[in-house]
């Protein structure tokens, strides 16, 4: 805010007009007489922006809001500065209603991004432990910005981590969180196990045969037609919400329909399901696929 009040003046008073007469002067071969005054106020505008980053405390990251809580902000903020009369002070009270809604959203527990290569898990202590750089250097960042933190906690290579909630092998991981078993694939080795065991099972190779225990299938098809995902645990249920969800149907991203793989399914907000009897099916073929 501080930059901006030094720096948007300098651009808006000084370096466009000097902008504007350079342009006019090219033709003439003029521009350096514009563009050298057009280059003092850059520097004014850098120069307030280093100043003001290298004071303490003049950056502080903090977890995304929800949606909602965005809106009240803005809506206050109008309020505030739209009316002259005495009862525009409520805005206030719609601005601190939205900045209170940090603290009242719940973020994901999981979260994969849309080619399989980057898993985010929640800590105990509320951090989240990212997979070692395999994905986009902007992901990683934008994963550990709308968590508000600076730096991912530690992510076991094998083992156990530290509050137990993950554990890795070098096929994959398995997180355990609010009663729910979600298994991190990695290699195809991994998944006969822990379609026995997970109750939530992300992949980043296809899942072509059944999984009986999961009630939630992510695998690399449904990242393909989807996008990346993210998942809230519950002792009762599953909600899972993905890039296609947010986007929804635009000309210049059309929804990828075939299904690859007839297993995978999408649940939101899923209930327990009541046990069923097992189904006779055909024997898996000796190489895995079904």
């Amino acid at each position: 805010m501080v930059t901006n009040l030094v720096a948007v003046p300098i651009t808006a008073l000084w370096v466009m007009p000097w902008a504007i007469l350079a342009y006019l002067l090219m033709p003439f071969g003029l521009e350096a007489v514009a563009l050298g005054p057009m280059g003092w106020g850059l520097s004014g505008v850098i120069w307030s922006a280093e100043t003001v980053v290298s004071w303490p405390g003049s950056v502080a990251i903090l977890p995304a809001m929800p949606v909602w809580g965005l809106a009240l902000v803005s809506f206050g903020g109008l309020w505030l500065c739209l009316w002259q009369r005495s009862w525009r002070w409520w805005g206030a009270v719609g601005i601190a209603l939205g900045l209170s809604s940090i603290a009242l959203a719940r973020p994901p527990d999981v979260i994969v991004s849309g080619d399989g290569r980057l898993f985010a898990v929640r800590a105990a202590d509320g951090e989240m432990m990212i997979s070692p750089a395999r994905g986009s250097d902007f992901e990683l960042d934008t994963v550990l910005r709308r968590a508000g933190q600076t730096v991912r906690a530690a992510w076991p290579d094998q083992g156990p981590s530290e509050d137990g909630r993950l554990r890795c092998d070098g096929l994959g991981c398995l997180y355990r969180a609010h009663g729910q078993i979600v298994a991190l694939v990695r290699d195809r080795e991994a998944l006969v196990e822990d379609c026995a065991t997970a109750t939530v099972v992300v992949s980043a190779v296809p899942v072509r045969a059944r999984c009986p225990s999961a009630r939630l299938i992510i695998d690399r098809y449904t990242l393909w037609r989807e996008g990346g995902h993210a998942l809230w645990l519950g002792s009762d249920d599953i909600e899972s919400e993905s890039v296609q969800d947010w986007r929804g149907e635009r000309l210049w991203a059309p929804v990828r329909t075939r299904a690859f793989s007839p297993s995978a399914r999408a649940l939101r907000r899923t209930p327990a399901p009541e046990p069923e009897p097992p189904e006779e099916e055909d024997e898996p073929s000796s190489d895995g696929t079904g």
